[in-house]
């Protein structure tokens, strides 16, 4: 009886791990003598110590413009609770509850009033203690 013996024309995937391997080694060599030319003053040991081969950052290439950074507003003089109690002296009611809110000039407060069967939302300046409405 006469076969015939088949023959697989596809590759071996069982070198495929080292091929890969070999390949990004390879890569990753070629990649530090390219920085290494691009950065003459860095060292190819400078990748692992963390700078990635390019030189730091110093402040006169910074991308942040320090003149747009304002800075912090300053605490509010009254806290929560004393803007509750100014809100229940000067307009009366029961105070319901009280928010805390940024503006650009500082801490307002909204105190949240219940009047007369009215709900109201009375704003206080955090810094000043004045009646912003």
């Amino acid at each position: 009886m006469l076969y015939s013996k088949v023959f697989c024309a596809c590759p071996n995937f069982s070198r495929l791990p080292l091929i890969l391997l070999g390949t990004l080694l390879l890569t990753c060599q070629l990649g530090i003598a390219q920085v290494n030319e691009q950065y003459p003053q860095t060292q190819a040991n400078d990748l692992i110590g963390g700078n990635m081969g390019l030189p730091s950052s110093t402040a006169d290439n910074s991308l942040i413009n320090p003149d747009a950074i304002t800075p912090p507003l300053p605490d509010p003089k009254l806290s929560p609770a004393e803007a509750a109690e100014l809100v229940r002296k000067k307009v009366g009611g029961q105070v319901m509850s009280v928010n805390t809110q940024q503006h650009d000039s500082g801490v307002v407060y909204g105190v949240k009033v219940l009047n007369d069967g009215r709900m109201r939302v009375i704003h206080v300046d955090g810094q000043t203690g004045r009646l912003l409405n």
